[in-house]
């Protein structure tokens, strides 16, 4: 079992939540430009972009080693993660909307850290474990009382199946990210998964016969290419970077389930730029979120 050093545990902690915080921005302006934008379209055009950014910090000086195993876990990973979970991502957030979205992604944490454990034999303090299960019932808390709210109807129930097929998928490749970075530092790490998951989607995009038809809307409004590209950045390149940092400093349950805060982010850009009343039961659910981020804290090794 890898050790970490108490500074790791606190980097990794603070990527991790600021990997949650670009995504929940993120989150709520994909929702608006899958109105212009199919979701493998939103896909592949993000991951072009992560990619271009990424390209410019690894490729410099740098030759990647493809011969070593890592390689082949963090291709499978991209695959995984990027080709197939980020479109029904993209899906969900077409169907239910970027807060219950983000409330099934919740269930992430959960089902890589049960994994986790028999996959690396990861262990973590007692105290760790509330704080994590803190968090984790704080957002969730927070977004279902929001979810009641939601009519029930066939596009509420089919995007409900399309988000537990997401979860399986983010889960799988999150772990494949895990094994592969063994030989590759994060931001390698990332460039390898993105350019593995724009390959998957384009052979995917070609298969269809109308990748580039989906991008006219770019053409024709340069202020949505504008926000397009700036989404992007903040989502598929600072968001899983870090993501993918804190899974490189941290254990994979506390990288995870920190990065599931997302949706508690969410409330402060809601009630500033949406202007959405917040209620008491969000503000309680925020509480005890924040509450879980403290016992975390509290818990590192000295």
């Amino acid at each position: 079992m890898t050790e970490y050093t108490s500074w790791q545990h606190i980097l990794g902690g603070i990527s991790a939540l600021f990997s949650a915080l670009f995504w929940a921005v993120a989150a709520v302006l994909f929702a608006r430009l899958g109105e212009y934008f199919s979701a493998r379209t939103l896909n592949i055009g993000k991951g072009i972009v992560a990619s271009v950014c990424l390209a410019v910090l690894v490729l410099p000086g740098n030759v990647l080693d493809l011969e070593r195993q890592a390689f082949w876990y963090l291709m499978l990973s991209g695959l995984l993660g990027i080709t197939i979970g980020d479109t029904l991502y993209f899906l969900t957030l077409q169907r239910l909307g970027a807060k219950l979205t983000l409330l099934v992604g919740t269930l992430i944490p959960v089902v890589s850290a049960i994994a986790a454990i028999f996959l690396f034999n990861e262990q973590i303090s007692v105290l760790a474990t509330l704080g994590l299960f803190l968090t984790i019932f704080g957002v969730s808390y927070v977004l279902w009382q929001r979810a009641e709210d939601s009519q029930r109807d066939k596009m509420w129930f089919s995007g409900l199946i399309v988000a537990l097929v997401y979860v399986a998928a983010e889960s799988g490749g999150i772990l494949l990210t895990k094994m592969g970075l063994d030989y590759y530092d994060s931001l390698e790490a990332t460039f390898i998964r993105q350019v593995w998951g724009v390959v998957g989607l384009t052979f995917w995009g070609l298969a269809a016969g109308n990748m580039l038809s989906g991008f006219n809307p770019l053409i024709k409004q340069p202020k949505l290419a504008a926000l397009f590209i700036f989404t992007s950045v903040i989502g598929a390149f600072l968001g899983t970077w870090l993501s993918i940092l804190a899974l490189n400093l941290t254990y994979t349950a506390v990288a995870v389930s920190l990065n599931s805060t997302s949706p508690l982010f969410v409330l402060p850009i809601s009630y500033w730029f949406l202007k959405e009343k917040l209620t008491k039961s969000s503000v309680i659910g925020a509480t005890i979120a924040v509450l879980g981020v403290v016992v975390y804290f509290s818990s590192l090794p000295s």
